[in-house]
Parts: structure tokens; sequence; C-alpha cells
């Protein structure tokens, strides 16, 4: 049976779910989903494609399902959004068919740079002639979208190589984000990654209030899922979708404005309790006395001193609380009597502004893997000059959902 013949078997649809952009506050993209039957009979996509197990088959079968879509997606009208569009690897490893799929993209009436052509990112290490095919339609004008970034073993590396304009976030990793707090701290940074290489992100699967809640607090660009629209033939419009999002967007604003006004109290209280220590220890307090105050709030970790070359001196002064299991658990990195703290921020800022207190941005703590910010202060004690410095917990205000 030729392959013409195969692929009339199968009746092809479209449906298309919207991508939608948090910040302009409309959909800015379509994702081609296939609907297809057979006899009256409904097909998943993979059985549709599993029909077709041969080369020629499959890739005849894809440019068929790709010229379907964008037929589909021209008769929609000319308002500027992106089609994005799923392709097999194997018809992006042969340069031969890609310029085909350029060609039906074209003939259908799309201009490249409206297509977005979506690549499983675990496909690009499995084929490397896939690169050809992807970097032809990129020369024709096409974008590249990397998809399901985040399952399995997902390389930063590879992403970077390929330069996409789209990296989306698969599903399991905003589920897990939802259930965890260093999964969702993660997906923050991972988008900010994303950011760094030049790529905007989509967060795939949003389907529950809590999973619109996480994506908007990640920082994403674009979100997709059942929450924001679910597949159609005519997708839903905006005036459906934007009033269900911008409800989230407010509750977190709310839920974001809270946080800040217990970050700035408890900030505050650090202040004065620092300046306090500080004071006491020009004047000549023995440290254990000076830092106490610091040490009696709830969200201070421990008090340290620098030299002027960023070497500790002495232990740190830690408010012991909690199980003391836990307090044991990093116990190697416990002594940081002599280490060498030259390159961090919160030295640097102090010692080039004496006498100003400096806060640093939110990190990882070598000494407990904690998250939390550094106050510091370059001070005069005995005539030499010394960084006072304290670790304080960030509060983790409105993030259990």
């Amino acid at each position: 049976m030729s392959v013409d013949a195969v692929i009339s078997q199968l009746q092809l649809g479209s449906h298309f779910q919207p991508i939608y952009s948090l910040a302009h506050r409309r959909t800015v993209g379509l994702e081609a989903l296939l609907r297809a039957t057979q006899d009256g009979q409904p097909l998943s996509p993979p059985e549709a494609y599993e029909r077709h197990i041969r080369r020629q088959e499959r890739v005849a079968f894809d440019l068929s399902v790709c010229d379907v879509h964008c037929k589909q997606f021209v008769s929609f009208g000319a308002e500027p959004r992106w089609l994005f569009l799923n392709v097999d690897a194997m018809t992006l490893s042969d340069p031969v068919q890609a310029q085909k799929l350029g060609d039906l993209i074209i003939a259908s009436g799309l201009p490249p740079q409206s297509v977005v052509l979506e690549v499983l990112e675990q496909a690009i290490e499995l084929d490397a002639r896939l690169l050809e095919g992807v970097a032809l339609l990129k020369d024709m004008g096409c974008l590249l979208a990397i998809d399901d970034f985040g399952v399995g073993h997902s390389n930063i590396d590879r992403v970077c190589g390929l330069e996409p304009d789209f990296v989306k976030f698969d599903r399991h990793l905003l589920r897990s984000a939802v259930t965890q707090q260093r999964t969702r701290t993660l997906l923050s940074r991972l988008v900010r990654l994303m950011h760094e290489i030049g790529a905007l992100v989509v967060v795939e699967g949003v389907e529950s209030e809590s999973d619109v809640v996480v994506a908007l607090d990640s920082g994403c660009d674009l979100v997709q899922g059942y929450y924001v629209a679910r597949p159609e033939a005519v997708p839903d419009n905006d005036t459906l979708i934007t009033p269900r999002l911008d409800a989230k967007w407010d509750e977190l604003m709310n839920r974001e404005l809270l946080r800040r006004k217990l970050n700035r109290r408890q900030m505050e209280l650090s202040r004065q309790a620092f300046v306090q220590t500080a004071i006491a220890l020009m004047q000549g307090s023995e440290f254990q006395t000076a830092a106490t105050p610091m040490l009696q709030l709830p969200d201070v970790i421990r008090c340290f001193l620098l030299d002027q070359e960023g070497r500790q001196r002495g232990p740190n002064l830690n408010a012991r609380r909690g199980n003391m299991a836990d307090n044991l658990r990093f116990a190697p990195l416990e002594d940081t009597t002599g280490a060498v703290w030259s390159r961090r921020a919160y030295f640097q800022h102090a010692i080039d502004q004496p006498g100003v207190l400096y806060m640093s941005e939110p990190y990882l703590s070598m000494t407990d893997t904690r998250i939390c910010v550094t106050l510091s202060m370059a001070i005069e004690i005995d005539e030499e000059q010394h960084v006072l410095c304290s670790d304080v917990l960030i509060p983790d205000i409105g993030r259990n959902l």
C-alpha cells in the first residue's frame, strides 16, 4: 500500500490550545494538537503515529499533520499570534524533509516567523542530524521551542547550544513545585537561567488555582494548560481567559504585599539589633555579650566577625534552636573559624563603605544550606577594621498553597 493510501485511511483535524502571556494579558500563541479518526473512531496522537512505523510513512504523515494545522490556523485570520507546531524528530532529521516542511508553511500562507517549531529536548540527544534540520528552518525564519524541559535527564548545555526562542517546562516540574518548596524555588531559578540564555519560558500543565499561583510566582513569561483554556477546534478567546488569570494575579499580589510587610518588619528589628551589637563591639564589649540582642531574635541564625581580608575571626555565634539532630547534619561545615569569605558580596560591600549597613540578596548558606540574607557592616574594633556579619532567615509567608 502506498504512503498516500495509508494516510488517507485517517481523517485528520486540529484543535488549538492558547498560550497566554501573563504580562500582555492576552493569548500570543496557539499550540496545534492532532485530532484523528479512523472509521469514525477517535485515535489519540500516539495511536495515529504508531500506525506509521516505517520512516517514509512516518515523515509523510507528520508533514500531512503539519499541513492540516497550518491551513486551519490561517483560517483564524491575521491576528498576530504564533502557531506552535510539534514536529517529529524523523522529519527534522532529514534536511530534504525539513525543507518540505518550510515550503508547506509558506504555501499555507503563513510567514515562517509566525511558526514556532516544538522539539522534544530528549529527541535532540538521540539524533544529531536533527540539528541540521532545525538550523535550516531557523534560517528560513521559524522560531524554536524546546519542549518538555525538566523531564528525565535535562541538559542545560544542550539547550544553550540550540539557542531556542522558547523553553517549555514539563508539567511534572510544575506538579512538583506545587507540593515541594525546594522545587518551587528551583523553578524560579530555572526561569531566570533560561532568561539569561535568551529564551522565554512557557510553563505547561497549568490546571488548577494552585498551579496558576506557582506559575505566576515563578516569573515565567507564558502559561498553557486547562485552567487557561482547553484545546478546541475554535479555542476560548481572551474575554473568557483574562478574568480567570487576573483574579489569581490579584491574589498573588495581595500575598506578596503581606510578605513584604512582614519582611520589612522583621528586617527592621534585625537592623536595630545589629546596630546595637556593632556599637557594643566598638565600645569594647566581648563578642558573645555584644551579639546577645541579635541572637535573641527568632529569625537570626548566627553572628560572626571577619577581619579586613575577609578571614573569619573565631567561631560562629549560633542561635541554637530546634532539633539538635538537625544542627548536627552539617557538622563538617559547622566550624568556620579561619574561613575566607572575601568573595562574598556582603564582605565586599561592607569593606567598600565602612559604617554603612548592607543587606545581601537571598542565597544558600554554606554552613547549613538554608536560604538566608546576611547583614554586614565594617567597623573598627581596637583600631583595626573588622566586618560584623549576621545571617537572617527569609520569612516564608504565603508559600503554602
